[in-house]
């Protein structure tokens, strides 16, 4: 009798949803390039069981190996893996909000001639003759309706001060 008192009784439910969570997580990963996939440090047999899922196409199929991979992911510390994915969302989120603030500033600078100057003080090792020629492209390209190759190469200018 004193085994069952120190033993936690889990009920069926924690267990199924458990169970459904690590599946869901499992689904996660089949998301990642392998590059991503790397930094969880799996076994293998779980990278090799990801990778089989990837090239899956029939839906009953994919619902058996999704099985199969939530029952390796039981065997690791899915804290560890937890912790893992939160900071590449984290890392992701932010890599986001960087790319927001450059597309708000290349607007800046094709919408207002003042804005120029600001970033110029702010950045002052910047090509400013480059800058200029890469404004009044894209302007150019704005009135014409002819594409954004120019606001791209802007884009491309200002982003390294961004990191």
């Amino acid at each position: 009798m004193e085994n069952l008192d120190q033993k936690e009784i889990i009920s069926k439910t924690t267990l199924k949803k458990e169970s459904k969570d690590i599946k869901k997580f499992g689904e996660k990963l089949v998301k990642y390039n392998q590059e991503v996939l790397n930094k969880f440090n799996f076994p293998t047999g779980i990278y090799e069981a990801i990778n089989e899922l990837k090239n899956i196409k029939s839906n009953s199929a994919k619902k058996r190996q999704v099985q199969y991979l939530g029952k390796l992911l039981r065997a690791i510390n899915m804290v560890d893996a937890l912790e893992t994915m939160e900071k590449i969302g984290l890392n992701s989120r932010k890599e986001i909000q960087k790319n927001h603030l450059i597309e708000e500033w290349r607007d800046k600078l094709i919408n207002n001639d003042s804005e120029l100057t600001n970033f110029i003080s702010q950045y002052p090792g910047i090509d400013i003759q480059l800058l200029r020629q890469l404004i009044l492209n894209t302007k150019k390209e704005i009135k014409n309706n002819k594409g954004n190759k120019h606001s791209r190469q802007l884009y491309r200018l200002i982003r390294p001060f961004f990191s």
